[in-house]
C-alpha cells in the first residue's frame, strides 16, 4: 500500500518576522553568528567564497536583515558580488548609499533609505540600509551591503560589528 502522505505534507516554510533586538540581545546575535562565520572560513583563504559565507550567515541570523550582500568596486561602476535576498541590481553606479560610503570610503548608515537623495532600489520592500566599505591599500575593493525592511534598524552596534569584526575577517583572504 502507497503512503498517501507526501514527505513534505504539513511543511510550511519558516517564516521570520522581522524586529529590531534591543542592545543586549543584538551584540549576542552577532556573537553567534560570529562564531560560526570563524568557524565556517577557516582554511577558506578566498575572498568570495568568504563573503558568501558571511552574507549567509549574517542574513540568516541577524532577524532585521532582509539583505546583506556585496557589491565590487569597478572603475566605472559597482558589480553584483554573493549575497542572500532578494534579486539584487546587478551593475549600480557609483550614487546610492553604496556609492556613498564606496567614495567616501566610511560606512554609511540610512535610517529611512525613502528620505536618502540618490537612493538606488533594488528592493522596493527595503526601508533602512548599512553599507561599509572594505578598503585594502586604501583603496576601496568592495562594499559590505545590508538592508532592513524596517525604518531605523541599523545603529552604532551594527555599525560597530560590521566595521571591528566582520570586514577584518575578510580582509585575512586578501593577504
Amino acid at each position: 500500500m502507497k503512503n498517501k502522505h507526501s514527505a513534505h505534507e504539513g511543511m510550511k516554510p519558516e517564516i521570520i518576522t522581522p524586529y529590531i533586538p534591543d542592545a543586549t540581545e543584538k551584540k549576542r546575535l552577532y556573537e553567534l553568528a560570529l562564531k560560526e562565520i570563524h568557524e565556517r572560513v577557516k582554511g577558506v583563504d578566498s575572498l568570495v567564497p568568504r563573503m558568501a559565507t558571511v552574507s549567509s550567515i549574517l542574513k540568516n541570523i541577524i532577524p532585521y536583515y532582509s539583505w546583506c550582500g556585496f557589491y565590487f568596486a569597478e572603475e566605472n561602476e559597482m558589480i553584483v558580488g554573493p549575497y542572500q535576498g532578494t534579486a539584487a541590481c546587478a551593475n549600480i553606479a557609483y550614487s546610492g548609499v553604496c556609492g556613498t560610503a564606496a567614495k567616501n570610503k566610511k560606512t554609511v548608515v540610512v535610517p529611512n533609505v525613502h528620505e536618502f537623495p540618490g537612493h538606488i532600489t533594488c528592493d522596493t520592500r527595503s526601508n533602512s540600509e548599512i553599507v561599509v566599505p572594505i578598503i585594502e591599500d586604501n583603496m576601496v575593493i568592495a562594499v559590505l551591503d545590508v538592508d532592513s525592511v524596517l525604518l531605523n534598524a541599523f545603529d552604532d552596534i551594527d555599525k560597530k560589528f560590521l566595521e571591528e569584526k566582520i570586514i577584518p575577517i575578510l580582509l585575512e583572504a586578501t593577504n
